[in-house]
C-alpha cells in the first residue's frame, strides 16, 4: 500500500525545481519545502505558475501579520512539559534539541503561511472572473538564506517500528480515500524515543476532538483571510495556464489539504513546541 501520493523530494530537485525550491524557501523564510508543493512540483509548469502568483501575495506582509495573529491568538492545546532531564535519555543531547525546535518552528510557519495563501488562492480560483494582472512587488527575501533542515526521513529508512507508528499517526490526519503521510512526523522519526513520547498525547488531542475544535478555528481564521489575500493574487504572466482538468484536480486537493490536514498539523506542532524549553 502506497503511504502517500508522488512527489518530487528536496533531494531529487533538479533544474527549474530546484530554483523554485529555493526561492521559497528563501521567501518564506524557512528550512524546508512543505509536501503540498513537492507534489505540485510533479505537474508540468504547476508550481512555476502557482508561486508566481502567490508570492506577491507575501511583499503584503498580510500573510504574515495573520499568522503572527493566529499564533498569539488561541488556546493551544497543551501536552506536558518535557522534563530536562529525560531528553538526554530520548537521545536528545543540546544540538539535537536546537534541531528539534527549529524542525517545529520552521513547520509551525510553513504550515500557517501556507494555509493562508493556499486557502486564498483557492478560493480564488473557485470563485472564477477574469483575473487582473497586478504589477509586481518586491518581495523582500532575508539576506540570510535559513538553514536547511535535516533530511526528511524516507518511510524505507525508518525501522518497522517507527515506521508503523509514524503510519498510525498519520492515518486520522489524512481525508478518507486521501492517504498521506505529513512530513513533520517524517522528520521527527529522526528522533525515535521522542516521537514514541509524545504519540499517545497526539493520539489523546485526536480522540477528544480538542484537535478536531482549534484547528476548526484555525481554518475559519484562515477562510476569514481569504477574500483580502485573493485581491493580491495576480494572474501569472508568460506562463503557461494549466488546463481546466489539471486546475480542477488541484482546486480539489488544495480545498482538502487546508480543510484538514494542515490546519490539524498546525496544532499538533505548536504543541509540540509548547512542550519543549525556548531556544
Amino acid at each position: 500500500m502506497s503511504d502517500g501520493p508522488v512527489e518530487i523530494p528536496e533531494s531529487e530537485a533538479t533544474g527549474t525545481v530546484r530554483e523554485l525550491y529555493d526561492d521559497m524557501k528563501a521567501t518564506m523564510n524557512i528550512g524546508m519545502i512543505n509536501l503540498i508543493y513537492r507534489r505540485m512540483a510533479t505537474a508540468d509548469g504547476l508550481l512555476e505558475w502557482v508561486w508566481d502568483a502567490v508570492r506577491p501575495v507575501l511583499a503584503s506582509g498580510d500573510v504574515e501579520r495573520a499568522a503572527l495573529l493566529l499564533e498569539s491568538g488561541l488556546d493551544w492545546p497543551s501536552m506536558p512539559e518535557i522534563p530536562a532531564p529525560a531528553l538526554p535519555l530520548l537521545g536528545l543531547g543540546s544540538p539535537e534539541i536546537d534541531t528539534l525546535i527549529r524542525v517545529l518552528d520552521d513547520y509551525n510557519r510553513g504550515n500557517s503561511l501556507n494555509l493562508f495563501l493556499l486557502t486564498a488562492f483557492a478560493e480564488r480560483l473557485k470563485s472564477g472572473g477574469s483575473w487582473e494582472e497586478v504589477p509586481d512587488a518586491t518581495v523582500d527575501v532575508p539576506s540570510a538564506k535559513p538553514q536547511d533542515l535535516p533530511p526528511i526521513v524516507a518511510m524505507s529508512d525508518m525501522s518497522k517500528e517507527t515506521a508503523s507508528l509514524v503510519r498510525v499517526l498519520s492515518a486520522p490526519i489524512s481525508l478518507a480515500n486521501k492517504p498521506m503521510i505529513p512530513s513533520l512526523f517524517r522528520h521527527l522519526a529522526r528522533w525515535p524515543g521522542y516521537l514514541a513520547l509524545v504519540s499517545p498525547h497526539i493520539i489523546h488531542m485526536i480522540g477528544s476532538g480538542k484537535l478536531s475544535t482549534v484547528s476548526s478555528i484555525v481554518r475559519n481564521r484562515a477562510i476569514g483571510f481569504a477574500p483580502d489575500l485573493g485581491k493580491k493574487i495576480r494572474v501569472p504572466v508568460g506562463l503557461k495556464t494549466p488546463g481546466e482538468a489539471t486546475q480542477a484536480y488541484w482546486l480539489d486537493q488544495w480545498q482538502s489539504y487546508t480543510s484538514k490536514p494542515i490546519p490539524e498539523m498546525i496544532v499538533i506542532g505548536y504543541a509540540l513546541r509548547h512542550a519543549l524549553p525556548t531556544a
